[in-house]
């Protein structure tokens, strides 16, 4: 049986990131009385970008992950791909939620964020030619 230990470490990592990114939105859902949408609150829009940018991103790359690491991917490369990820979007994050959302941080996040998806996806494409011929 094969065991997707590495995309499991990363997955629940980035699964416990969510959290405090959903909660920042809940708080201030709470102290703003904005139920839905932003209102014109440029805070909570922020806050929002934030996790929602997340939320686009992350799923797709833990299934690509985890089929890199089912592919039999070298153990460097899914770790390499799953710390690009991590570091990326915590960057990204972190620019939007402590800065005015410009920056370096926020430019480096999305590198390494599409540097996580050429890894993977780079993998699968060269995996699955490979695999054809055979």
């Amino acid at each position: 049986m094969t065991q997707l230990t590495i995309t499991a470490a990363i997955a629940s990592i980035l699964a416990l990131s969510l959290i405090p990114l959903s909660i920042q939105v809940g708080v201030k859902r709470l102290q703003t009385g904005i139920f839905f949408g932003e209102a014109g609150n440029s805070d909570l829009a922020r806050r929002r970008a934030a996790q929602s940018n997340y939320v686009q991103y992350v799923p797709f790359f833990i299934t690509l992950l985890a089929i890199c690491e089912l592919a039999g991917a070298a153990t460097w490369l899914i770790a390499s791909a799953g710390a690009s990820m991590v570091l990326g979007r915590s960057l990204h994050a972190w620019c939007l939620l402590a800065t005015n959302g410009t920056g370096n941080a926020r430019a480096a996040g999305m590198i390494l964020t599409f540097t996580s998806f050429a890894l993977t996806g780079g993998y699968l494409g060269w995996w699955s030619m490979i695999a054809a011929t055979n």
